[in-house]
């Protein structure tokens, strides 16, 4: 699922860039993209999220413990 939306996310992106392509001014052609959602970042790793809250509650489901710690990315760790 995570993987697919970051598909979808790059797909979307690059239909975009590839409508504003033919515009010659690069100062406009990038005022296009942006209008148009080109300038959203896709992540470079995908959003496994959902996925970690399914595991921890499996585990809680299971009689184990889940402990959350941050990383330096701000994400929770299992």
């Amino acid at each position: 699922m995570a993987e697919t939306a970051q598909q979808s996310c790059q797909a979307g992106k690059a239909r975009v860039i590839d409508k504003c392509s033919d515009i010659a001014d690069e100062k406009m052609r990038h005022r296009c993209e942006g209008a148009r959602g080109a300038g959203a970042y896709c992540a470079v790793a995908a959003d496994t999220r959902a996925c970690d809250a399914t595991r921890a509650q499996c585990v809680l489901d299971c009689g184990g413990s889940v402990s959350e710690t941050r990383s330096s990315g701000s994400l929770p760790v299992y």
